[in-house]
């Protein structure tokens, strides 16, 4: 089964032994006094799993902002990210216990211009696919 998540954040840092933070992490909502609205800086950590016996051959990533039409964003992951996949089934014993791949990307945006409230949306086309991750909803205090 494929599936993904994000984490809606102010920052992501890379620490020591490449473990990642989230600072100002949102819990389903971001409210903002006005609109329009400008964050200094708006981070999408986004994390797509599958199985190992299924892994991804492209990814394109995007994130369309409330009242937009066009992605505010699109990116394509590149060949060797995924190609990592290889290297972490690569080994592994076949047993009883399924073997999950995970791919993540940190979206960065600086600054992010809120010009209305909605939905602030990621997707995906995964293997010429669209697929649907998360959303955020931007509301005014």
């Amino acid at each position: 089964m494929r599936y993904g998540y994000c984490i809606f954040c102010d920052d992501v840092r890379t620490e020591i032994g490449e473990k990642l933070s989230f600072i100002g992490v949102y819990s389903g909502v971001l409210m903002l006094p006005e609109f329009p609205f400008s964050l200094p800086k708006f981070c999408v950590h986004v994390n797509l799993i599958t199985s190992a016996t299924e892994p991804y051959r492209s990814i394109i990533l995007r994130c369309v902002a409330p009242g937009d039409r066009q992605p505010i964003l699109e990116e394509r992951l590149d060949a060797a990210q995924l190609d990592e996949q290889k290297d972490l089934s690569a080994g592994m014993e076949a047993n009883d216990i399924p073997i999950n791949l995970v791919i993540g990307a940190s979206l960065i945006f600086s600054p992010l211009r809120f010009r209305q409230p909605g939905l602030l949306t990621v997707g995906a086309i995964i293997d010429d696919k669209p697929a649907e991750i998360a959303s955020l909803r931007v509301a005014q205090r």
